[in-house]
């Protein structure tokens, strides 16, 4: 039996609030400081502490862009060289990784769009018609037999395969009336290795429809988030590979790697 992988496809689209969040929090501490009657001492203290944090932000996307063969051609998503890769102890960089298998990126990159688009682009009325043949057009490129964690490290955690998963997402679609449709935009700048290959892109999105009560999405509104996959493939079988798990780029949680 495979290792159980973590993802949370239902919360896949939420946002990043917490940059926002961040700043907000800096911005009202600078503000009562102000208010006090704080000492120049103090305000310059603050000062000092806001320029770290900038300057060390700085400094780690300098480090991530070294890794890789950035070239400015996703310039118009400049997140996805914000975001530090995961790293465990069988990483291996952009740079590095390309310079030995620079021939596989493209059907990589295809594989993880083709993934991504066949799920989210979306109308209830085609899936409802035929479940079976919406779900087999999005495991067309994913392993069904790789397991994942539903609802990881909460009372609700259960396993179960990727294809069963995706069988509840569809299902949610129909009962929801959702139409939706989705584009991935990804570079070969973005592809990377830790024991499995990752593919980062941009998810770019707009939600038509649906009844959905809990939906933080505007109807009708393009929005975008960043985006990894994860699959494995077989160097010596260029046909034995497939879709494992995907999840926001930023969440370090989505992906076990064993």
């Amino acid at each position: 039996m495979k290792r159980p992988y973590k993802t949370n496809l239902f919360t896949i689209l939420i946002p990043c609030v917490a940059a926002c969040l961040a700043v907000s929090a800096v911005t009202y501490a600078f503000i009562y400081l102000r208010k006090v009657g704080a000492t120049e001492q103090e305000k310059q203290n603050t000062s000092e502490e806001i320029t770290h944090v900038v300057s060390k932000k700085e400094t780690d996307v300098l480090d991530y862009i070294s890794e890789t063969n950035y070239t400015g051609r996703l310039s118009q998503y400049p997140e996805l060289y914000q975001i530090p890769f995961r790293k465990s102890d069988a990483y291996i960089c952009n740079k590095d990784f390309s310079e030995k298998h620079k021939d596989i990126f493209e059907e990589c990159e295809k594989d993880a769009a083709a993934f991504l688009e066949a799920l989210f682009n979306v109308d209830y009325r085609t899936v409802a018609e035929d479940p079976s043949k919406f779900v087999m057009g999005v495991m067309k490129n994913a392993d069904p037999e790789v397991y994942i964690a539903k609802g990881y490290d909460t009372e609700e955690e259960r396993c179960l395969y990727l294809y069963d998963y995706i069988k509840e997402l569809s299902d949610y679609f129909v009962e929801n009336q959702v139409e939706m449709e989705a584009k991935f935009y990804t570079d070969d700048s973005l592809v990377y290795s830790d024991f499995y290959t990752f593919v980062r892109g941009e998810l770019v999105f707009t939600i038509y429809s649906s009844e959905d009560p809990d939906l933080i999405y505007e109807p009708g509104k393009e929005y975008q988030i960043p985006v990894e996959v994860a699959m494995h493939r077989m160097l010596s079988n260029p046909s034995n590979r497939g879709v494992c798990s995907f999840g926001k780029a930023e969440d370090t949680t989505f992906f076990l790697t064993p």
